[in-house]
């Protein structure tokens, strides 16, 4: 592989690109479920910028966070581009720079909605890498937060948040269980770095504050449904995908709390958001 082709493997690495589709994905999905499902909106110019937009920001915001937790990583992930030596600090923060200052050029070309939520969410991007990242739960929360605002920006695209509160709870509530189990995993870096995460400041505190996230993804399930908003086969999929693997994940939890099976679970919990997506589509639109 040649020097070049390895440098932009790393930048990609250091970006996340998966997590910069799922982002890309959300906001067109929170566009479609804004206007009822109408799949003809996938061309429509303002949904897709701003789409790329959200993607851009996402990938801006995992660059700058890399970055601010470089020594931090030296321990947690020692394989991340900056630690491993793929990338230099300094040409990280100038990639990230670059990536939200793009992605907050680009969403203002849509609408002022869409304009202000990406000024919101860059800023959100900067405070939580420098300073909330380390405090306990109002990071995660944040995170959660600017997960959900992805289904909201889709909406705002048409000025309407008709359809994209249900997904945007969800994606709210998921988010910020995982990114608590995410702590749990990091433990042994953040208190050789001072960080104080809850799982720092009690590890069984976390797994319970993790089970009481997972729980509201539970119970907020069949909310739908049952007030006629999505059909039949929205229930059964959720319930399914999404409800009794989380409950599986949940119990695996408190039985084992180490670092590899945070791990674990935490990856399985990225997918399984990806199965509440596809019951929230199903349900909508068939």
């Amino acid at each position: 592989m040649s020097s070049s082709v390895a440098r932009l493997c790393a930048f990609l690495d250091l970006s996340r690109p998966v997590n910069g589709v799922i982002a890309f994905v959300s906001v067109l999905l929170g566009g479609l479920f804004a206007v009822e499902g109408q799949f003809s909106r996938l061309d429509d110019i303002g949904l897709l910028m701003a789409a790329f937009s959200a993607l851009l920001l996402l990938s801006a915001g995992n660059t700058f966070n890399d970055y601010c937790d470089r020594e931090i990583d030296r321990t947690n992930k020692p394989r991340r581009p900056i630690p491993s030596g793929r990338i230099l600090p300094r040409e990280a923060l100038i990639a990230a720079i670059l990536l939200m200052a793009a992605g907050t050029t680009l969403a203002c070309f849509v609408n002022r909605y869409v304009a202000i939520i990406a000024l919101v969410v860059s800023a959100s991007l900067v405070g939580y890498a420098l300073w909330l990242k380390r405090t306990p739960i109002a990071g995660n929360l944040l995170v959660g937060l600017l997960t959900g605002l992805t289904f909201i920006a889709g909406g705002a695209v048409f000025e309407s948040l008709q359809g994209t509160l249900v997904p945007a709870t969800f994606a709210l509530l998921f988010t910020a269980a995982r990114e608590i189990v995410k702590d749990i995993e990091d433990t042994e870096g953040d208190l050789k770095n001072n960080a104080r995460t809850i799982a720092v400041i009690s590890k069984s505190l976390a797994v319970l504050i993790a089970s009481i996230f997972i729980g509201g993804v539970i119970l907020f399930s069949p909310v739908p449904y049952l007030l006629g908003w999505y059909s039949w086969r929205y229930m059964v999929i959720v319930f399914i995908g999404v409800d009794l693997v989380l409950l599986y994940l949940l119990v695996q939890l408190w039985k084992d709390a180490s670092r590899e099976n945070s791990l674990r679970i935490q990856k399985w919990m990225k997918w399984d958001i990806l199965v509440g997506l596809g019951a929230i589509c199903v349900g909508d639109f068939v």
